[in-house]
């Protein structure tokens, strides 16, 4: 495959910064996450934000199949141009507007392998985290910092709705970080190579699960209050009592921070409160 460089000076298109378009070009790098993916002839790939297909070209050479989304129509271009191979199929479209549900008609679960664009990496994470029985594995490269707050633990400071909902729908890691001088052009910060081994079904069970996230934005709305006064300054329009009464059903001490919560802990306030 011809070098970024000279494939966008071809076709006379420059990287957007509205979209988050910064390519990888470390062919080194490339290489690794494809075989840290494990991508093999029996596995079906979603790739999204493909690009001018630098990750692609080396996706198609491992996978059974390959589907990649691109929103921009002159990347999709490109990469079906510069890319022709009959196990890819390019679609282009934005992925935080996809039904999902179109990729349940394939013969098997997905494994995501991306470079996401960064501006859409957090909705998109839990658009495919949320998609039950879709996908088996997605590996992601991500910001280094959105990447830390993934698999942060309790207590610490990138501990957050994203960690909460990471740890409820899969098993996530940190394989390798990604110095920013790998991509053209070089964004402002580093990277990282995210693992999310997808769980057959959530950690808990949650009766309602849209209250549930209601409850922790609420709580991590105002981390340096205590739990229980997050809670009767929310939306919720509890009073202290009430509050007080929900936070001891749960467990939860009322002086406790959101960030000191873990999954169960949450889990067990969002019962509660939904009654």
């Amino acid at each position: 495959m011809k070098s970024t460089k000279a494939i966008l000076k071809e076709y006379g298109y420059r990287p957007k910064k509205s979209l988050g378009q910064h390519f990888l070009i470390d062919e080194n790098i490339l290489q690794k996450i494809v075989r840290l993916a494990g991508v093999s002839k029996q596995d079906f790939v979603l790739e999204i934000g493909a690009g001018i297909g630098n990750l692609t070209n080396y996706l198609v050479k491992e996978a059974g199949k390959v589907i990649a989304v691109e929103k921009s129509k002159e990347l999709a271009k490109i990469l079906k141009k510069e890319l022709f191979q009959e196990n890819l199929e390019v679609i282009e479209e934005d992925i935080l507007k996809i039904e999902l549900k179109r990729f349940e008609e394939l013969e098997k679960k997905l494994k995501v392998v991306a470079n996401l664009p960064y501006h859409i990496s957090t909705p998109v994470i839990f658009k495919l985290l949320e998609s039950k029985g879709i996908f088996s594995a997605l590996y992601l490269m991500l910001q280094k910092e959105v990447a830390k707050r993934i698999v942060a633990k309790p207590k610490t400071k990138d501990y957050g709705i994203l960690s909460i909902i990471a740890r409820l729908h899969s098993e996530p890691s940190i394989l390798f970080y990604i110095d920013r001088s790998a991509f053209l052009p070089k964004p402002k910060v580093d990277s990282a190579l995210v693992r999310f081994l997808i769980l057959e079904s959530p950690r808990f069970q949650i009766s309602d699960y849209n209250s549930f996230k209601k409850v922790v934005k609420a709580g991590f709305s105002k981390r340096r209050k205590t739990i229980k006064n997050a809670l009767v300054q929310s939306i919720f329009e509890f009073d202290t009592k009430q509050v007080e009464k929900l936070l001891e059903q749960a467990g939860i001490s009322p002086e406790a921070r959101a960030e000191e919560i873990d999954l169960e802990g949450w889990v067990s306030l969002a019962e509660r409160i939904r009654g």
